[in-house]
């Protein structure tokens, strides 16, 4: 009984961290480098060389996943790591901005931004955030006190076609 108690008691105590800590982590991925890195010699910086509605000419998203798991730039990525970049993908396919969220360090958010001329704006709490842009295709929020992961929406706009992501979510956009 008591180790019926003390295990229950662990369970609370855990989910209480989680629930504190908000339930929310970076991508696995740095998405928008690893595409550079590893799939632009063939399609192009930040997806130029991919027609528009690409991903359409497929029967699924299985179908999808299966084309690009073949790619010699996805060989080796865990699924979770394949999930981020078939939401790059689906963003290159319909010419929308790409966010996603890819580092904690302390008290700032780190992620990225495709392509790199898109503006980024943050809010928290209907509060306007201040976006930090150390590198084009990167951006950099300070968080607040107070203020966790899960508060943050980021947008990314090109022209007049937006992309919003809330963190709490998912840490990258194009989920769907």
């Amino acid at each position: 009984m008591r180790r019926a108690i003390s295990l229950a008691g662990l369970g609370i105590a855990l989910a209480s961290v989680a629930i504190g800590t908000g339930g929310v982590r970076p991508a696995p991925i740095k998405v928008v480098d690893t595409y550079e890195r590893k799939c632009s010699s063939c399609h192009g910086k930040e997806g130029a060389m991919l027609d528009k509605g690409f991903e359409k000419k497929y029967a699924s998203p299985r179908e999808l996943r299966e084309v690009v798991e073949s790619m010699p730039g996805a060989i080796g990525m865990r699924s979770d790591e394949l999930d981020a970049m078939l939401a790059y993908m689906r963003a290159v396919s319909r010419r929308e901005p790409f966010l996603v969220w890819t580092e904690r360090r302390s008290d700032a958010l780190v992620g990225e931004v495709s392509p790199a001329a898109a503006r980024v704006e943050a809010r928290a709490k209907r509060e306007k955030l201040r976006v930090e842009r150390p590198q084009p295709s990167q951006w950099r929020i300070a968080l607040p006190k107070g203020v966790r992961p899960d508060d943050i929406e980021i947008i990314a706009q090109r022209g007049t076609v937006r992309t919003t992501l809330r963190l709490k979510d998912s840490p990258y956009s194009h989920t769907k």
